[in-house]
């Protein structure tokens, strides 16, 4: 199997070196000193807490046009940031490097942009739900709980590509399979799935989890949680993703390490004082100290974040849906003012109760 990994971060590292590691040819994308740092001596994975590690040397290159020579590509998997994808699309698309493209990017929608652009290719959606990040130029640090999911790419025909049903003869079911296998040679908990809108709703549940808070307080999870104020947003914002996937008739499933069908059943059942009490310390804990990607993008001063493709996708579909997600509208909202500086940060920073001012404002508008 030959493999292009557009956008060789963290997690685009740790597949990859999976892949590499499992017999795969694999060549990624990487720029900067990480990029620099695998060029010249390899790319290491390591285990959180030491334990294991494993150290291949893939082909790295500064940009998909580059990969040109190495074309063409069983598979070409994406794994930059959502708003990165437009551009990266037209990378691929300009290259024709591979006809089954991988998105191993967070949230709803990134299929759908990389189908406008790459119309002669099958899209697959994929999903890591192990927690990774890169220790030291070269070297990607991952914990032990999760593992990648891989659902079909839906060809022009609407089934499955590759499936004896599909006529387009595109190849991807194939090489989806080979891709799983390879990552579980590697150690990795692989999966396939046969539904990519649960399989993305799902992932979705997780990481809106203390994010688009966490970005607006300056606050890091395991403080957020603690709140009985932010855990009360966290979970209306929650429940809202939940209604709005049971409308659309998407069922939550278990992930790697997560079983997302379960929480989403507890998660709406509970009333959220129960919930804080059963649950805050757990989800501090899991959460940690790290600022997720919504929160990392807005305290490093970027103008843009995937809070689009997390709350923002369930206030889209919510709307298309027929369901109500004023919190998520909310959170949405105050990220985008934020980060574009329209609002000044000490706003909302550290303070909850302006916070839950504002989502109170946004469900119950006060009249005149």
């Amino acid at each position: 199997m030959k493999a292009l990994v557009a956008g060789a971060g963290a997690v685009g590292s740790w597949v990859g070196g999976a892949l590499a590691a499992g017999g795969a040819d694999v060549t990624l994308v990487a720029r900067g000193a990480h990029g620099a740092a695998m060029a010249e001596s390899g790319l290491t994975l390591r285990g959180v807490g030491g334990g294991w590690s494993v150290h291949t040397r893939p082909r790295v290159v500064a940009r998909v046009a580059e990969a040109v020579a190495a074309a063409p590509f069983d598979v070409a998997l994406v794994a930059v940031k959502s708003y990165d994808t437009a551009g990266v699309a037209a990378e691929l698309a300009a290259s024709a490097v591979s006809r089954c493209v991988v998105s191993l990017q967070n949230g709803v929608g990134n299929e759908a942009v990389l189908e406008e652009h790459l119309p002669g290719c099958a899209v697959a959606p994929a999903t890591l739900t192990t927690g990774v990040a890169i220790a030291a130029p070269g070297v990607v640090a991952g914990g032990r709980k999760g593992g990648v999911g891989v659902a079909p790419a839906v060809g022009a025909t609407g089934v499955p590509a590759g499936s004896p049903a599909d006529a387009s003869g595109a190849p991807p079911a194939p090489i989806l399979a080979e891709l799983v296998a390879r990552l579980a040679v590697a150690g990795l908990d692989a999966r396939l799935y046969p539904d990519g809108a649960a399989l993305k709703w799902s992932k979705l549940l997780l990481n809106m989890l203390g994010n688009a808070t966490c970005a607006i307080l300056a606050w890091p999870p395991d403080r957020a949680f603690r709140d009985p104020r932010v855990f009360a947003i966290e979970h209306a914002a929650w429940r809202e993703a939940v209604a709005v996937m049971r409308t659309l008739g998407i069922r939550p499933v278990a992930l790697p390490g997560y079983p997302v069908d379960v929480y989403a059943r507890v998660g709406t059942a509970l009333p959220t004082r129960w919930l804080f009490a059963l649950a805050h310390r757990s989800l501090a804990r899991a959460r940690g100290s790290r600022l997720p990607g919504v929160a990392a993008d807005l305290a490093a001063g970027r103008p843009r974040s995937e809070v689009e493709v997390l709350n923002g996708a369930v206030v889209r579909a919510g709307a298309r849906a027929g369901v109500a997600t004023p919190v998520n509208r909310v959170l949405v909202d105050l990220v985008v003012e934020l980060a574009a500086g329209r609002l000044p940060r000490r706003s909302y920073a550290d303070r909850p109760e302006a916070l839950a001012a504002a989502v109170h404002a946004g469900r119950w508008p006060a009249e005149g």
